[in-house]
């Protein structure tokens, strides 16, 4: 009953008191220097949605006593954190370029855990592709990256299934693999309950029902029928489901008698009324002369969990916007925070804090649903060849003698919901130069042309989602009061 438990603690959105189970399973009872297991408590706002589903075969590369030491060296731990924030950011640029004039939002967080799965059992040319996709440092190992994917499971999960009004915080992931392979049996024993052994030949099409009822589910009905009809065939190999589901409150909630129409400028030459959200208060705010934007902080209840806003100079972002690429100033942003020196200079803004200081914030109330071409994401990304059979090899994941499987397709897609209780909203960028003194005035953070935010989860230094808001056009509410 205690391994159940841990298997569920470790899997799936399970309960706080999973933090209090032990077993002698290898991977829960492992310690990891400088990490504590104690549950958390946090929460936040927005309900805020995504779900990233790969048609074909992922999933882990067993783990055994011999595979593992006794402690996980601490700089391995912090650099696969700063690795998975590279990846964000880079996947966040190649995104960019994917969907150069359109409102993205998706989970790198998500995509990450799917691309970490294949890579475990992924060989040969695949196994280096997806090393550097994920941006894993070249002296870390599998065993290294398999370690840091099992701790981060087991100690998040409790996080899965608070209680609390605040918030709601849901991940989970889940196999249909094939029956017409034999596996690895310590495949099932690190999986458990989360992988299903599924007949994909007989009746493909209830096969991909019960996979979207689980993904409804899991978002509570904000994501209905992801798997489109004849996605699924009797060739699939397996589907992985990794589903999130996140809301919460802003820790200084916008009062809507404040909200008022305004003008949001898309270029140039295009503008649209939409509904902001208003209010004056004390916010972490900072410019970065490095980043070439403003950037303020809007906690989520808890602390845990903000949502950074990058926002240009609107005079900057309007000059940009009219070159013959509208979007420019989001490119070049997006550009430097995937450069090594645009990388560090965030996340020592997200890690180490920025300073309070009165802030006048003007912020857009939008809702947005939206697909992430993955295919070409991986692609962009160097992780192509998990979408070529043939050329995949992930011949970890069967039995010896067994043929590979194959990754087939991929979909991506997320949700977010921006209210005066809680949600996102974020940051427009160009190149510029800054003033190093901080004005004596309030300082008015006026988010009024495309912008890019991102949602971190700053106790464990992760970017759970990111977007871009480029047009309200394009948002599910763009005409809300």
């Amino acid at each position: 009953m205690v391994a159940r438990n841990l298997q569920s603690c470790f899997f799936s959105i399970e309960t706080r008191t999973c933090c209090n189970n032990r077993s002698t399973n290898i991977i829960a009872d492992l310690p990891i220097a400088g990490i504590s297991r104690k549950c958390p408590t946090m929460s936040f706002f927005t309900a805020m949605l995504s779900l990233s589903l790969a048609i074909g075969m992922i999933s882990a590369q067993c783990l055994t006593g011999n595979d593992v030491p006794t402690m996980m060296d601490p700089m391995s731990k912090i650099s696969l954190t700063n690795a998975r924030i590279d990846f964000a950011l880079d996947s966040l640029k190649k995104a960019a370029l994917i969907e150069s004039k359109d409102n993205i939002f998706f989970s790198p967080h998500s995509i990450h855990q799917a691309l970490s799965l294949a890579y475990f059992g992924a060989r040969g040319t695949t196994e280096s592709s997806l090393k550097q996709a994920l941006r894993i440092p070249e002296q870390l190992s599998k065993v290294d990256m398999q370690r840091f994917y099992a701790y981060e499971k087991f100690l998040n999960q409790p996080r899965s299934q608070n209680e609390s009004t605040d918030y709601e915080y849901k991940v989970a992931n889940k196999f249909w693999i094939t029956n017409s392979r034999k596996l690895r049996d310590c495949m099932f024993d690190f999986f458990g309950d989360q992988m299903q052994v599924t007949d994909f030949r007989t009746n493909p099409a209830e096969v991909r029902t019960r996979i979207n009822d689980w993904v409804s589910n899991m978002t509570k009905g904000h994501i209905r029928d992801l798997l489109p009809p004849n996605s699924i065939s009797g060739d699939t190999d397996l589907v992985l489901a990794n589903a999130a589901y996140f809301k919460g409150l802003w820790a200084q909630r916008f009062d809507p008698k404040n909200s008022k129409r305004d003008i949001f400028y898309v270029s140039g030459t295009q503008n649209s009324v939409i509904t902001f959200m208003r209010q004056k208060g004390n916010f972490n705010h900072v410019v970065s002369e490095e980043l070439g934007v403003y950037i303020l902080e809007l906690p989520y209840k808890g602390n845990d969990i903000s949502m950074f806003v990058l926002l240009p100079p609107f005079s900057n972002a309007r000059a940009l916007s009219q070159d013959s690429e509208p979007q420019d100033g989001i490119r070049q942003l997006v550009e430097r925070l995937a450069t090594e020196k645009g990388s560090r200079e965030l996340r020592q803004l997200l890690d180490d804090g920025m300073p309070p200081r009165e802030v006048e914030v003007n912020l857009p109330r939008f809702e947005l649903e939206r697909e992430l071409q993955l295919n070409q994401l991986l692609y962009a990304l160097g992780a192509g060849e998990l979408l070529s059979p043939g050329a995949a090899d992930l011949r970890g994941f069967v039995a010896d003698g067994e043929s590979s499987l194959h990754l087939g397709d991929a979909i991506h897609r997320a949700r977010i919901e921006v209210t005066e209780e809680g949600t996102t909203a974020a940051a427009a960028t160009a190149i510029f130069t800054f003033r190093s003194s901080r004005p004596t005035e309030p300082a008015i953070f006026n988010a009024n042309h495309p912008f890019v935010y991102l949602i971190y989860d700053k106790r464990d230094h992760i970017v759970l989602f990111a977007g871009i808001f480029r047009s309200p056009a394009n948002s599910l509410a763009s005409g809300a009061v």
